[in-house]
């Protein structure tokens, strides 16, 4: 449009008075007509993308463990950082797909895209303007061609260092939003994690209910069978079929439990529930409680407190706000602009030299910006210390609280042995004769309760030793986990 517009201006100006008009007079229009026909040159075109809600439902539905892509992407990983082939989905290989698939990590590393775009536009440079007023003099007595032809150059010139601060103020956020990544990742895996807890919490609960309910019904008719004979009272027979009623509820709770469980696991992961379907899970690191003797708790806890991602992130943003400020103070200085001219005025050429300083200190010094850049500061170091105290606080607390479960874990191991010695007693009473089958389904019965128990304190156990994994940003689940979670490498291999 630009080009076809300079184009009707010079014939409208050849035919107003081509007879002044020679090839050197016409020199200056000639390289303005050149440099309007290249400025689209390298412009940017617009791309409609619009967004269908339907093709977004079956993108997502369509998800998938199996996708050839996620795959290739798990083993580009974990084949040289595990000789042991992994057959089951377990902590570490959900957690990659968690990586590949979750929104929230798509969204920081889109977050991160943005930041850089800004760096692109904080380390421009202002173009220059160029302006030009041919004009014509009607009634020029004398034999001179009657055009005066003037242009200038507005060539911006930033001062005190503005676009370093500028480009340095992008560049710590940038920074921030990469870190947030890592830290989307650690947030996801600690999701993950409670969730595949959740899902075998589940199925190991519905696992022992059903064998309470079996041996229920069985205390049930072997009751039933000594009321017919006038043995015991009809209430006793009541209250062993309430207790089986009672259970029967309770197995109806545990199978939904287990329903929202592998849809909490599917979420956790980014993927419809159906995704789960013939996918067979590995809960090997949630069967046994840590050992805390393994755990370097108080090296760990130094380590958060200085290299944990949103510390090191909020130290980025602490970094840009300096930049800011340092932006602000350097903004009471005005920007120079170069004004450089020509003009042909009626055979004669004069050259302009000028210039201008924009925006004068006079009214203020920028006092307001500069106040709101310090007081942003101050507000960021205020919300690093408490980032720091709510660190600490929380590794204090789920180490203490974990320390705590250990010792109840105990108990309920002797507990659980010296139920299994009971058990064994009554078994060996009743190969004797000295005992009925009715005491060994009842001792049957109390053991499964105890093993019912001793799971409830093995997932209160997990769930503490997740939250100290979380808040120390060290993944003690495997080995493997604690290679491919470590902040350089998220940064890595993340798709």
């Amino acid at each position: 449009m630009l080009k076809k517009n300079a184009n009707r201006m010079v014939i409208l100006l050849l035919g107003m008075d081509c007879y002044y008009l020679t090839m050197q007079r016409l020199l200056p229009l000639l390289i303005l007509l050149i440099f309007l026909s290249v400025l689209p040159i390298g412009c940017a075109r617009f791309e409609d993308r619009p967004l269908n809600p339907v093709n977004t439902a079956l993108r997502i539905d369509a998800r998938s463990l199996f996708n050839p892509a996620l795959l290739a992407f798990i083993n580009s990983v974990i084949s040289h950082k595990s000789s042991v082939p992994l057959k089951n989905w377990d902590i570490d290989r959900l957690t990659l797909a968690a990586m590949y698939y979750h929104p929230d990590l798509a969204l920081a590393r889109a977050q991160v895209e943005t930041a850089d775009a800004a760096t692109i536009t904080a380390a421009q440079r202002p173009n220059p303007s160029f302006t030009v007023s041919p004009t014509w003099i009607s009634n020029l007595a004398t034999s001179v061609a009657p055009w005066i032809a003037a242009s200038s150059v507005s060539i911006p010139i930033e001062t005190a260092g503005k676009r370093d601060f500028r480009v340095a103020r992008t560049e710590h956020l940038t920074e921030a939003a990469r870190l947030r990544v890592v830290d989307a990742a650690w947030l996801i895996r600690a999701r993950l994690r409670l969730a595949l807890l959740e899902v075998y919490a589940a199925q190991e609960a519905e696992r022992l209910l059903q064998k309470q309910l079996t041996l229920q019904q069985q205390l049930s008719e072997r009751l039933e069978q000594q009321r017919a004979v006038g043995e015991i009272a009809r209430l006793d027979v009541m209250r062993a079929q309430l207790a089986f009623n009672q259970l029967q509820l309770n197995a109806r709770t545990a199978r939904k439990r287990m329903a929202e469980s592998r849809v909490l696991l599917a979420t956790a992961i980014g993927l419809p529930v159906q995704a789960l379907v013939g996918i067979a899970l590995d809960f090997t690191p949630l069967t046994q409680p840590p050992d805390l003797k393994r755990i370097p708790v108080i090296q760990l806890r130094a380590a958060a407190l200085h290299q944990r991602p949103d510390v090191l992130s909020a130290l980025a943003d602490y970094a840009a706000a300096q930049s800011a400020l340092q932006l602000e103070i350097a903004n009471q200085y005005p920007n120079i602009q170069a004004n450089p001219g020509y003009t042909w005025e009626m055979g004669e050429h004069r050259w302009l030299l000028g210039a201008t300083a924009v925006q004068l200190p006079i009214l203020h010094q920028n006092q307001g910006l500069i106040a709101e850049a310090e007081a942003k500061r101050r507000e960021l170091a205020v919300r690093f210390e408490a980032l720091q105290m709510r660190i600490v606080g929380d590794i204090d607390r789920a180490h203490a609280g974990l320390s705590v479960l250990q010792e109840k874990w105990l108990v309920a191991e002797q507990q659980k042995r010296l139920q299994q010695e009971s058990l064994q007693s009554a078994q060996a009473l009743l190969q004797v004769g000295e005992t009925d089958r009715l005491t060994l389904v009842a001792v049957e019965l109390e053991a499964v309760i105890v093993e019912r128990a001793q799971l409830d304190v093995l997932v209160e156990t997990q769930q503490a030793l997740n939250a100290l994994e979380d808040t120390l940003r060290y993944p003690m689940a495997s080995i493997l986990t604690a290679t491919v979670m470590s902040d350089s490498a998220i940064r890595k291999i993340l798709p």
